[in-house]
């Protein structure tokens, strides 16, 4: 897969992050992605472990740190 989409959800998954991953029939899943590959994104949704497969997703999303978070997280680095 490219790298644009394997650092993004790397970024999310490293973050913790809350995502919010919308189905390409209109469904919307949120969680924490445990892990990812090149054909799935393994969420943690609501306590349930959901295996997504990236050929049904339309669009993956998750809140910008602010940047103050950002400095604190450069800094423990």
């Amino acid at each position: 897969m490219g790298k644009v989409q394997d650092a993004f959800l790397n970024i999310a998954r490293r973050e913790k992050s809350n995502v919010s991953i919308t189905m390409v029939h209109g469904e919307t899943i949120q969680g924490r992605i445990k892990s990812f590959d090149r054909f799935a994104v393994l969420l943690d949704s609501a306590g349930e472990n959901v295996l997504v497969f990236k050929h049904a997703i339309s669009k993956v999303s998750y809140p910008k740190k602010k940047p103050q978070e950002a400095e604190k997280s450069d800094q423990q680095a």
